[in-house]
């Protein structure tokens, strides 16, 4: 994924698989949020070790096609953990007000995180700010997180996908979480209370939401890279 990209001519930087947007400073503007699970393939080219989410500041002229993005990581100060091969920050992506105070939130996915347990998945959330770097109040959670259902076992890859909406109507949004490995959906609702929703097959019973979404072997993708500088 390029910003203004050029057929005929050399990329901007900034890879990605998926995309959100959102006013993640308050500003006014929509941001652009870009997820890159992917890592390098060999030295000199885009992309870091474990992942991480680029972010382009929207203005009133868009984004301009110079413009530089933020770029978060594990290793970004104030964010939990660390960047570690094969985390796959960024697979998964959303970007909403959660906490309603007029600043978007930018919600990440890492399916393949090491929880104690291999590849058992984690979900973090960057809080919007109006000012500062991004980073500071962020928070993590897996399926061993005290109110999150079930326990996290190796190859759940929890954060597989994630997508917020206000289901409900009252005015304050749902996160939903799925782990593919675990063929589950998890829901905070307002990010109160956790629930955990299957939904019925045709006979009514439970269904395996595995099929959701499937990530490729080893959190590796096709997406071409193209040598930095």
């Amino acid at each position: 994924m390029y910003v203004n990209p050029d057929p005929g001519g050399e990329q901007q930087r900034g890879n990605g698989l998926i995309a959100a947007t959102g006013d993640v400073n308050g500003d006014g503007y929509t941001d652009l949020a870009v997820g890159d699970p992917d890592e390098p393939d060999r030295a000199g080219t885009d992309g870091v070790l474990g992942g991480r989410v680029l972010l382009w500041y929207g203005s009133a002229q868009g984004i301009a096609r110079d413009a530089k993005p933020v770029q978060l990581t594990q290793n970004t100060a104030g964010v939990p953990g660390s960047s570690e091969k094969e985390d796959a920050l960024g697979g998964a992506l959303a970007v909403a007000d959660l906490d309603r105070d007029g600043l978007a939130d930018i919600v990440v996915g890492s399916p393949r995180e090491d929880t104690g347990k291999r590849n058992a998945g984690q979900v973090t959330v960057i809080p919007g700010r109006s000012t500062g770097a991004l980073g500071g109040g962020a928070y993590a959670f897996t399926q061993d997180t005290a109110g999150i259902p079930d326990a996290g076992e190796a190859e759940d890859a929890c954060g597989t996908t994630v997508a917020v909406g206000d289901i409900n109507k009252d005015g304050t949004p749902e996160l939903f979480v799925s782990a593919e490995g675990g063929g589950e959906q998890l829901h905070r609702r307002g990010l109160g209370a956790p629930g955990r929703h299957q939904r019925p097959d045709r006979e009514g019973q439970p269904r395996d939401h595995r099929r959701v979404c499937r990530l490729p072997p080893e959190g590796r993708h096709s997406s071409r890279r193209l040598p930095v500088g």
